[in-house]
């Protein structure tokens, strides 16, 4: 299942406006971009979204980032344990580093 701001929208119960769902939209590449990164992986880089979306662990740590940064844009208490933990497992799972 691909990852949409509509969906987390209503997965936080948060009102679906132009302005949340634009944020959200940011808070989504953003988030793929940190996990992309910190799983250091090379195919995911050439990756499709759907292609993505069949690894169910990582669009369970975009969800769980994309929820910690809406709520702490800063991450000012660091990233979430159960993002830390999805992304060392996504890395032993594909080999990143």
């Amino acid at each position: 299942m691909a990852i949409d701001a509509q969906t987390i929208a209503e997965s936080l119960h948060i009102d679906a406006d132009s302005t949340e769902l634009a944020t959200l939209n940011d808070l989504i590449v953003t988030a793929k971009t940190l996990i992309k990164d910190s799983v250091a992986y090379s195919q995911l880089d050439v990756m499709t979204d759907d292609q993505l979306s069949a690894i169910p662990l990582f669009d369970s740590c975009v969800k769980a980032l994309v929820t910690a940064l809406y709520y702490d844009r800063t991450l000012a208490n660091g990233m979430p344990k159960a993002v830390d933990i999805m992304i060392v497992h996504l890395q032993a799972r594909l080999g990143g580093i």
